[in-house]
Order: C-alpha cells, then sequence, then structure tokens
C-alpha cells in the first residue's frame, strides 16, 4: 500500500496550555484492490521542551476509526482530505467548552 495522504492537526490546548489535542488522519491506498484505507485518530499530547510530548489517550475523545472506499489512485488524497475535515469537527465536537482554550 502506498501512503497518499497523512496529517496531524492541532485543535487547541487543556490543562493552562500544558496539553494539546490532536487530530490525525493517514491514507492509504491498495492498488491491487482499488480501495483507499484512512485512519483517524484523535489523541491528547503533554508539551515538552524537547517537543516529543508524551501521547495520553483521554477518555473523552472518539476512538480511532477506519474508514474504506473503492476509488482510482487519482481521488485517494482528495479524499483522505475530505474525510478528515469531517472527523477535526467531531474531534472538536468531544471537546467541552470548559477543557478547552483556544489557540
Amino acid at each position: 500500500m502506498q501512503t497518499t495522504f497523512s496529517t496531524i492537526e492541532i485543535l487547541g490546548t487543556i490543562e493552562e496550555g500544558s496539553v494539546e489535542v490532536c487530530a490525525s488522519a493517514d491514507a492509504k491506498y491498495d492498488a491491487a484492490s482499488g480501495k483507499v484505507f484512512v485512519t483517524l485518530s484523535a489523541f491528547a499530547r503533554r508539551l515538552s521542551r524537547d517537543g516529543h510530548g508524551e501521547q495520553l489517550r483521554q477518555s473523552w475523545l472518539p476512538p480511532d476509526e477506519m474508514v474504506m472506499e473503492h476509488l482510482p489512485r487519482e481521488d485517494a488524497s482528495a479524499f483522505g482530505r475530505d474525510v478528515f475535515r469531517g472527523w477535526v469537527k467531531k474531534v472538536h465536537a468531544s471537546i467541552s467548552a470548559e477543557l478547552m482554550l483556544r489557540t
């Protein structure tokens, strides 16, 4: 399988700015089957001085998802981006206003 799209977006911070809330997507295309697979994830990441924060799983975040679709190779990246936009909205909706400090 070939990676067609991969991204992580920081949606904001919690715990007085010490933890980032992130959404990610990785899209891979399988030429043999003509399918694109998009793996979606949401996590919190504790900020550290070296920039490599520890990932924290939070119960209020949605569980990881995978979306699959039959598509031609040339449509796989656009499909991955579209799926990710919807995922970001879902992750945002899971975060209560009291927890989130906008970045």
